[in-house]
């Protein structure tokens, strides 16, 4: 949603505004169209809904009825936060940080999309969080409430903001992690003064970003965008240029990158944020149920710097456990399955066209794959290293691994030498070198299966009788490549890094070598063992901090403790689907 035109201001001509400003009405009349034809419809439907099963309750909460109404007040008042974000997001096209605002919009659509699920459980978490607030010492003032809703009522202020960047020079005999040399600095120094001079002796700015900025906004004529104080990317642009007035050249500046300058190309003052007030009444949002909701997503932060700071701590409980994952079938398509794993050596490594390979190349190949071929076929045979050896760079970092498959489909997968090797091999068996147009291929056939439910389970249970051949098998069948080349080790492992199921398993075990039953998850099974236990561990910063990424995880063991059930109609779609 790029602007047509980028705006221009020198001395000598006025700035293209009109036409970019009719291009900005007409994106925004056009989305907030959209909006209110959506708010339309949802109202509209929610409600008839609602009156239809006024009696049916939507969710329970420590034995607490929650109406249906209750849900759609908070539903709508997400949907009006999501749509009044959009409509600012509309107004913040083009330049190099409105690049984006397509995503973020598609971003939006897909929560509108869910919007029935995200509203539900922001009133059942919310619910939740208040019953246990006394227990952790939580509140909230009604200073930081009101605070918040002066803050979503208000638009920030914005810049339009254009830049010229300029590094400083590395001499071409740097070495990575050197830093430039004082005299590059002061080149770089030199080159912006000369620049800004040309800018204010008329030259065209665009022109000059474009030939001369280091600075990716270089390729949109050094426009930036409309930025805020709180911009992720060019904050730091806006603060520079906060005391400017259109048209005005703010620097040169230096920061960690290099020296700057920057143009105010425009500039919207703070105002009320009229599209979401308007959204939120006509959707029937009164004020104390708008003010319940912020309270509560206040709350709910605090509850999360209480996790960080208080949950996840130095000294923690921990579990050294190894694992297996084994994907599921595909929706659509179970049957038998064949595991596959291959080493190619092409007669030209590197080359994606082998047709132009001399004879003498692909007897050299032919060697080299029956040198690799001898060592593959052995029973002790460390995959992984041989795979590194492969010239196919997709599986040669995965221990050869080319996944599970469907021998019905193979023919319309590889190519036809390949497929017929593998129809010809047993599991456990490793071909001869197959020719085809890439090169030769070492394949093998590792397992087969009829059910990944069967197949997990009955592997759990090998393992189980025999936890010293885990590392083996993880090597062998695991398709988590991460792990699977350390023989499936995950290390030390803290509560709440992984999903509750999968935290209960691993901290279930109690014994090293102990052996977990298959953990259904979406889209795999995993089976963990246990390698080490540990009640009070020093728990690694790296640890803490993806621990701390498991808030989410600490909440569902909160929404246990009070006990919550929600109806199906506001389940997320793969949790109702089960």
């Amino acid at each position: 949603m790029a602007f047509r035109n980028r705006p221009v201001l020198d001395r000598k001509h006025r700035p293209r505004w009109q036409d970019e400003l009719r291009t900005q009405q007409l994106l925004v009349a056009g989305f907030a169209l959209a909006i209110a034809v959506a708010v339309g419809i949802f109202a509209a439907t929610a409600w008839s809904s609602f009156f239809e099963v006024n009696l049916k309750e939507a969710a329970l909460v420590g034995g607490v009825p929650v109406d249906r109404s209750d849900v759609f007040t908070r539903v709508n008042i997400q949907a009006a936060e999501l749509q009044a974000r959009g409509t600012d997001l509309v107004t913040q096209s083009g330049g190099a940080y409105g690049d984006n605002t397509s995503q973020q919009l598609q971003a939006i659509q897909t929560a509108l999309n869910q919007v029935d699920q995200s509203g539900a459980d922001s009133l059942v978490t919310g619910m939740v969080l208040d019953r246990k607030a006394a227990e952790y010492g939580l509140s909230v003032s009604s200073a930081a409430i009101d605070a918040e809703i002066a803050n979503r009522m208000t638009i920030p202020e914005r810049r339009q903001l254009s830049l010229i960047m300029v590094w400083p020079k590395k001499p071409k005999d740097a070495r990575p992690g050197d830093r430039p040399t004082d005299a590059a600095w002061a080149a770089a120094r030199k080159k912006v003064d000369d620049l800004k001079a040309q800018v204010e002796a008329g030259g065209d700015f665009a022109a000059l970003a474009r030939d001369h900025s280091n600075d990716d906004s270089k390729s949109k004529d050094g426009l930036l965008g409309w930025i805020a104080a709180d911009n992720p990317i060019y904050g730091e642009y806006f603060t520079a240029a906060v005391d400017a007035s259109t048209g005005d050249i703010v620097g040169p500046i230096r920061n960690r990158e290099g020296w700057y300058i920057v143009r105010v190309d425009g500039i919207r003052q703070k105002a009320d944020n009229t599209t979401l007030r308007d959204l939120l009444k006509g959707s029937g949002v009164s004020d104390a149920a708008y003010r319940d909701f912020v309270r509560q997503e206040l709350l709910r932060d605090q509850f999360q710097s209480y996790f960080e700071s208080k949950v996840v701590t130095i000294f923690e409980p921990q579990r050294k456990v190894s694992q297996i994952v084994i994907t599921r079938d595909a929706a659509g398509s179970p049957g038998t399955k064949v595991r596959i794993r291959h080493i190619l050596v092409a007669p030209i490594p590197g080359a994606t066209d082998q047709s132009k390979a001399t004879p003498k190349q692909w007897a050299a190949a032919l060697e080299k794959a029956r040198q690799l071929r001898a060592e593959a076929a052995k029973p002790d045979a460390d995959w992984w290293e041989l795979a590194k050896q492969s010239d196919d760079p997709g599986s040669a970092q995965r221990g050869g691994s080319l996944g599970w498959r469907d021998p019905g489909t193979l023919t319309t997968q590889f190519v036809l030498p390949f497929a017929r090797a593998v129809l010809r091999l047993e599991a456990g068996e490793t071909s001869e070198p197959v020719k085809s147009e890439f090169g030769y291929h070492i394949i093998q056939v590792t397992d087969e299966r009829s059910s990944v439910q069967s197949f997990a389970e009955e592997l759990s249970t090998r393992l189980a009788k025999d936890p010293d051949t885990f590392a083996d098998e993880a090597m062998r069948v695991s398709d988590d490549f991460a792990s699977a080349g350390n023989g499936g080790s995950l290390g030390w492992v803290l509560h709440y890094q992984l999903d509750n199921r999968l935290d209960d398993a691993i901290f279930g075990l109690t014994r090293p070598g102990d052996v977990s039953e298959p953990i259904p998850t979406k889209g795999e099974y995993t089976i963990y063992k246990l390698d080490d236990t540990a009640d009070h561990r020093y728990a690694t910063k790296s640890a803490r901090d993806k621990a701390k990424q498991g808030f989410d995880h600490w909440l569902e063991r909160l929404k246990t403790e009070v006990g919550v059930w929600l109806d199906a109609e506001f389940l997320p779609t793969e949790t109702a689907v089960g």
